[in-house]
């Protein structure tokens, strides 16, 4: 299980930089700043089809975590996103492959 977590962790990385790329191209032909494109903003502007999901996910999390999650700069969140989920899935690979060295 913790093999499969790693390797989502790894394989959601070019998905998260991706985004990265997106908002960079947004902000460069928009009225948008670095600071300014929001997750929120660019889910609504973008990504339309996934208000639905945020609006599911506003009945079970807390709206205060929520509100400040969505306004985080989007390009700084995924930025890093993928550089943590990267670490943590090399990580656990590294932690897996020593336990089963040490057998």
């Amino acid at each position: 299980m913790l093999k499969l977590i790693a390797y989502l962790c790894i394989w959601s990385s070019p998905i998260q930089i991706s985004l990265v790329f997106w908002g960079i191209y947004i902000v460069s032909i928009s009225d948008y700043s670095l600071l300014s494109l929001s997750n929120l903003e660019f889910i609504t502007n973008q990504l339309g089809f996934l208000l639905p999901v945020i609006d599911w996910m506003y009945t079970w999390m807390s709206k205060p975590l929520l509100d400040w999650v969505l306004s985080i700069p989007i390009i700084l969140h995924q930025a890093v996103k993928a550089i943590v989920s990267t670490w943590f899935g090399l990580w656990i690979l590294s932690k897996l492959k020593r336990k089963n060295n040490s057998f």
